[in-house]
């Protein structure tokens, strides 16, 4: 194991999925920008965005993916081997200091066993205790240092419990915004621009879109009955394009309906800025359709256990993180049972048949921006980890 030069400060930092590994790695360029970059050497888990941020990635995010209790047991293993790399490597480095990201069912086990090796822990961006498994809260309260929240209903949620926690503001409003350019973007994919176009976001994890793309395609083939149309299906980072092209020969085939589907590895955010309406799997990916602006839909799908297990666990009236901070509906869900192919493409043409339901939604949806606030999230959180790692400021 490489041992870290005694003049260096070692910093954990771990993410377990795509969202969180790019706040990750902006988080590491601010820390490393406030200081001597040969002071400090982050190591844990990630993806490329924290690779290209310089950090030593022990296990990189696509070995950690899954989606629900079910398809997790499958990975116990690689989670246990990453779980005591990771403490054997803070022990060996001497590390004091560990910034864990989201991650909930390994990184709240890992806080645990941090605080007894003598870590400060500092968790930025909170599992979501207000949905589900509420209890976990004792775990926080007890092994989590800093709490820095990214919506801001979670600070009065964890303040009143006793933890020690700030809004930090949302990351993702440090992307934005996002503007249309249509002609461009159309030109470059060799797009129709008289046909309405529909954005398909199925999701970062293999299974995930196992479960969910066949069905928002199935909606697109109800939609081609009805009107001209063409469907860009983005690829996540994580995800290779050969699953997809596979699941669009199994589901639409080769004929007029398939040459109407284009697989894009593009960013999300120009996809739905430049689309008509979105499928948009539930999770951050709907934050970033509700800033972007452009009308969609939330849905969903995974094994008929996780789901079960899920509807026992989480106690939300909503479950699409836009309807969540709004606290109202504003763009409809269609999740497990709900999520047909039916049920998808109607509400998909009522919005692209009747401009002003458009209109509507996009207003409703920018009110969720204002909601988000003003602080700029990367730059709050690394001075607040600056000052658990002392002598550096940001």
């Amino acid at each position: 194991m490489k041992q870290t030069p005694a003049a260096c400060r070692s910093v954990l930092i771990v993410a377990g999925e795509p969202s969180a590994d790019r706040y990750g790695a902006r988080l590491v360029r601010r820390l490393n920008d406030c200081c001597d970059r040969e002071e400090l050497r982050f190591f844990g888990t990630g993806g490329d965005g924290m690779l290209g941020a310089g950090v030593e990635v022990l296990c990189h995010i696509r070995e950690l993916a899954s989606i629900g209790p079910r398809e997790a047991l499958r990975h116990l293993l690689r989670y246990y081997r990453t779980y005591n790399l990771l403490i054997r490597t803070c022990r060996e480095r001497r590390t004091s200091v560990a910034v864990l990201l989201d991650f909930p069912d390994f990184n709240l086990r890992l806080a645990k066993r941090l605080k007894r090796l003598g870590l400060k822990v500092i968790y930025y961006i909170s599992p979501q205790l207000w949905a589900w498994r509420r209890g976990r809260i004792r775990t926080v309260k007890k092994y989590v240092d800093r709490m820095l929240v990214i919506l801001p209903f979670e600070e009065e949620y964890y303040r009143v419990r006793g933890v020690n926690v700030e809004f930090v503001g949302h990351p993702l409003l440090e992307d934005f915004p996002v503007q249309p350019d249509r002609n461009r973007f159309f030109t470059e994919h060799d797009l129709d621009p008289d046909l309405k176009t529909i954005a398909l976001l199925p999701g970062s994890r293999r299974r995930e879109v196992e479960y969910i793309l066949p069905t928002m395609l199935e909606a697109g083939c109800r939609i081609l009955r009805r009107m001209p149309a063409q469907f860009l299906v983005s690829v996540a980072p994580a995800i290779e394009a050969g699953q997809l092209h596979r699941i669009v020969r199994e589901v639409v085939g080769r004929d007029s309906a398939g040459t109407r589907v284009r697989i894009i590895r593009e960013d999300s955010r120009r996809i739905l800025a430049n689309a008509d309406f979105g499928f948009v799997k539930s999770g951050t990916s709907t934050l970033e359709a509700a800033l972007v602006g452009t009308p969609f839909l939330i849905t969903y799908k995974i094994s008929a256990p996780s789901w079960f297990l899920g509807t026992i666990l989480v106690r939300t009236r909503h479950k699409g993180l836009v309807n969540l901070i709004a606290s109202e509906e504003i763009v409809p869900e269609y999740l497990q049972s709900a999520a047909t192919p039916e049920a998808l493409a109607r509400a998909a043409l009522e919005v692209l048949e009747t401009p002003e339901k458009a209109v509507a939604m996009k207003e409703r949806l920018a009110g969720i921006r204002n909601m988000l606030g003003s602080r700029r999230a990367t730059e709050t959180a690394a001075a607040r980890v600056a000052e658990y790692l002392g002598g550096t400021e940001c």
